[in-house]
C-alpha cells in the first residue's frame, strides 16, 4: 500500500530550504509514537514533504536598496495620510530590517504584489506537481498550511484548478487532494484595507479542489483572530455538507498558551487535537489511543510560560479593534504589541525573526 503524502506549507519568516519543517516533522513523529496503536513509525506510513516559497521574497528583498521605500511606496494602495501615519508608526517603534515585525510586514505586503504572488503560486504549484506526478491517481494527498501559507495555498490551488497553471495541473491528470488544513488561517487578512482584496479566493471548495477543509485557530493567537475565516469563497450550504460520512468543513478552536509565540506552527502542533485530526484525515483515526482523554488532559497554560501571558493576549485581542480602523495600521499596531508582550513575559527574542537573521520562525 502506498504511503499517504502530506505536504507542509510554511508561513511568514525564514524558510530557505526544506529543513524549515524539521521540528514540525519531529513533533508529528513523536505524536504518532504516543498516540497511534502501531509498532511502526510515522515515516513508514506518511511521506511528509515540505514546500518552500521564501526564495521569491528573498529575491525581491535583495533587489531593493531602500526596502522601506519600495515596500511602502510601491505595493500598498494607501492615501498619503495613511502612508504617513504608517511610516511614523514604524519609525517611532524603530521597526527596521533588524526588527521581528519587518518579516511580518514585508512577507505579507510583498505577496500583495501581483508579480510576486504569481511567482509564489507558480513555485508552489511546481513543487506539488513534481511530487504528486510521481505517484498514482489512486494515491492520497493532504496539505497543511500555516499563516501566510494559508492564503498562498488557496491561491495556488485555485490557479491549478482553474487551468491557469497548465504545466502543473495535476487535476487534469486525475489526481486529487484529500484534505487541506489551514492553521492560523489568514486568508482574509488580504482584505486590508477593508474590502480591498484584488484577488479574493473563489471556487476553492470540495469537491473541486479538495475533499475536506479544516481551519484551525488558537483563541489566544492575535494574528489569526484579527480577521477570522469567513469562507466567503464557498457556495452557500457547502460548509455543512458531509462526504463519505465525515464533515466536509470543520473549524477547530484551540485554547492553549505553551509558548510566547502562540502564532507559531509548532505551538499549534503541541495540541493533541490537531495531530489527532491530521492522523485521522490521513486514514489512521481508528488507531488513535484515547483521543478524548488526552485532549481533556492537555493543560491550557504550559509550564514554560507565565500565566499572566494568557490574560495579556486575551486583552490584546479584545483591544485590537480599538488600535485603529480596519487597515494595515491595525495590523502593524497589533503585531508591535504582540512583540512587546513576548518580551515582557519572559521571552528573550520576539516571536518572529527577520529575513537577514536566524532563529525560529512562525
Amino acid at each position: 500500500m502506498a504511503k499517504f503524502t502530506l505536504f507542509l506549507v510554511h508561513g511568514i519568516g525564514i524558510h530557505r530550504d526544506p529543513s524549515w519543517a524539521d521540528e514540525t516533522i519531529e513533533m508529528l513523529a513523536q505524536a504518532w509514537d504516543s498516540t497511534i496503536d502501531l509498532d511502526s513509525t510515522v515515516y513508514d506510513h506518511i511521506d511528509i514533504v515540505p514546500i518552500t516559497y521564501d526564495e521569491v521574497f528573498e529575491d525581491y528583498l535583495d533587489d531593493f536598496a531602500d526596502l522601506g521605500k519600495a515596500v511602502l511606496s510601491d505595493t500598498l494602495a494607501l492615501s498619503s495620510n495613511e502612508r504617513g501615519a504608517l511610516s511614523k508608526t514604524l519609525s517611532d517603534s524603530k521597526i527596521t530590517d533588524k526588527h521581528f515585525l519587518w518579516s511580518y510586514l514585508v512577507d505579507v505586503v510583498l505577496y500583495k504584489m501581483d508579480i510576486v504572488k504569481a511567482q509564489v503560486n507558480a513555485l508552489v504549484a511546481k513543487q506539488l506537481y513534481q511530487r504528486i506526478s510521481q505517484g498514482s491517481t489512486s494515491d492520497e494527498y493532504g496539505i497543511i498550511a500555516h499563516s501566510l501559507g494559508t492564503r498562498v495555498i488557496n491561491d495556488t490551488l485555485q490557479t491549478i484548478q482553474s487551468g491557469t497553471a497548465n504545466e502543473s495541473n495535476f487535476y487534469q491528470q486525475g489526481y486529487r487532494i484529500k484534505f487541506l488544513m489551514q492553521i492560523s488561517d489568514v486568508t482574509d487578512l488580504f482584505s486590508l484595507p477593508l474590502n480591498s482584496d484584488k484577488h479574493p479566493p473563489k471556487d476553492v471548495y470540495p469537491h473541486g479542489t479538495f475533499d475536506y477543509l479544516r481551519t484551525v485557530t488558537n483563541r489566544f493567537d492575535p494574528i489569526a483572530r484579527m480577521i477570522p475565516t469567513k469562507l466567503n469563497h464557498w457556495p452557500d450550504g457547502r460548509a455543512s455538507d458531509f462526504y463519505m460520512g465525515r464533515s466536509v468543513y470543520q473549524d477547530i478552536m484551540l485554547e492553549h498558551v505553551h509558548e510566547t509565540n502562540v502564532h507559531g506552527l509548532t505551538h499549534y502542533m503541541l495540541h493533541p487535537e490537531i495531530t489527532d485530526e491530521i492522523f485521522d484525515l490521513c486514514g489512521f483515526g481508528r488507531l488513535l489511543k484515547e483521543p478524548n482523554v488526552r485532549r481533556k488532559a492537555f493543560p491550557v497554560v504550559g509550564p514554560q510560560v507565565q500565566p499572566s501571558l494568557r490574560t495579556a493576549l486575551r486583552e490584546l485581542i479584545h483591544d485590537a479593534k480599538a488600535l485603529a480602523d480596519n487597515s494595515w495600521q491595525t495590523y502593524v499596531n497589533l503585531v508591535i504589541r504582540f512583540g512587546d508582550l513576548s518580551t515582557e513575559h519572559g521571552h528573550d527574542q520576539a516571536p518572529q525573526t527577520h529575513h537577514n537573521g536566524s532563529g525560529a520562525s512562525a
